[in-house]
């Protein structure tokens, strides 16, 4: 009788960790389910029961959850750092430098004509990810240059046409881009800004002409 009634609380109590981190993560990991106690096992029955979708290997979720075309590329993120929270890594102060960039920043923010896969983020360290649809540029990136209102960080207009030239984009795809962000809010002296601290030696004059003109802004 004890053990049933010890099974069945713990059940109790890794659904109600699971609701709380779907309502807060939406996308969450293993790493975050087991600081809350959940175990691994738990999760593998939810998603038997069809409680729960695995979209990529460790990272979950709820069936009941509507999915978005950034689901993959959320859990190809949070995967980067299992075990932290999403409140945790969009702080300033624990801010780690991984974000999405480039051709999928653009995607994302609307600008020019960029697939959202394959996924392309950057990070200060060489990194890799399981996903075979995701690669990384080893890059620094500040926190004032990315957005979290996508529940992900992503570079802001200014720093994801700085990464398109130094990911070598078709120069005609970095006009429209550039010409969509100029519609956007583009924050034309952050942009000189940036051209002028990121593009090395090697970029600066492809940079200077692709995004700020002959004679500059």
């Amino acid at each position: 009788m004890d053990i049933c009634y010890n099974h069945a609380m713990s059940r109790r109590s890794n659904i109600a960790a699971i609701n709380e981190l779907s309502a807060s993560e939406r996308v969450f990991t293993t790493a975050q389910a087991e600081r809350l106690g959940v175990p691994r096992d738990a999760l593998a029955k939810a998603c038997a029961s069809g409680n729960l979708v695995r979209i990529a290997h460790g990272a979950y979720r709820m069936a009941g959850v509507p999915p978005t075309e950034l689901d993959e590329l959320i859990a190809v993120w949070k995967l980067t750092k299992s075990a932290l929270f999403f409140h945790e890594r969009a702080s300033r102060e624990l801010w780690d430098g991984i974000a999405v960039s480039g051709s999928t920043a653009a995607s994302v923010l609307g600008i020019g004509n960029f697939y959202l896969s394959p996924y392309r983020l950057v990070a200060p360290r060489r990194m890799r990810s399981n996903a075979l649809s995701a690669t990384f540029a080893t890059r620094s990136v500040e926190w004032e240059d990315v957005s979290f209102s996508e529940g992900i960080p992503v570079t802001r207009l200014e720093r994801t046409l700085v990464d398109l030239v130094l990911d070598d984009e078709d120069p005609s795809l970095v006009a429209d881009a550039l010409e969509d962000a100029r519609g956007s809010g583009l924050d034309a002296a952050r942009l000189k800004g940036l051209v002028g601290s990121e593009c090395g030696r090697s970029k600066a004059g492809v940079a200077r002409r692709l995004l700020l003109g002959e004679g500059g802004w």
